[in-house]
């Protein structure tokens, strides 16, 4: 038989099955942290879109707002800019804050993709 052939292969098969299960580990973890960050993100610009529509709030409250919440909740270096702008949807006076941040390819230390969120909220008024 071939028994003489397959001697030795199974700490070789188990330590290239480890090494695979551990990158598809690694990956899964990875595309959860940007799911995380991104959810945190899009949080953020909600609530400062939230905070610049209310009525006795200026536009630059609903930045300090959204620029607070999202450094708490992720690394500050990964946020690029943070913008408010107003405008109308169906003839309703609305706030709009944009967050343009980077999006960590290989854990929180190399970025290379950006993206934007975009808040919006209709503001208060009579």
């Amino acid at each position: 038989m071939t028994r003489g052939l397959e001697r030795g292969s199974a700490p070789v098969e188990f330590v290239m099955v480890g090494v695979l299960l551990v990158a598809v580990a690694l990956t899964v973890l990875q595309i959860a942290f940007v799911a995380h960050i991104r959810a945190v993100v899009i949080d953020s610009a909600i609530a400062g879109a939230a905070h610049a529509a209310l009525a006795d709030t200026d536009d630059s409250e609903g930045v300090v707002r959204a620029t607070d919440l999202v450094t708490s909740g992720v690394a500050a270096a990964l946020v690029q800019s943070v913008t408010v702008t107003s405008g109308e949807v169906s003839g309703k006076p609305i706030a709009s804050v944009t967050i343009r941040f980077g999006v960590p390819i290989i854990g929180p230390w190399l970025t290379i993709a950006e993206t934007d969120v975009t808040g919006r909220a209709f503001r208060e008024g009579p």
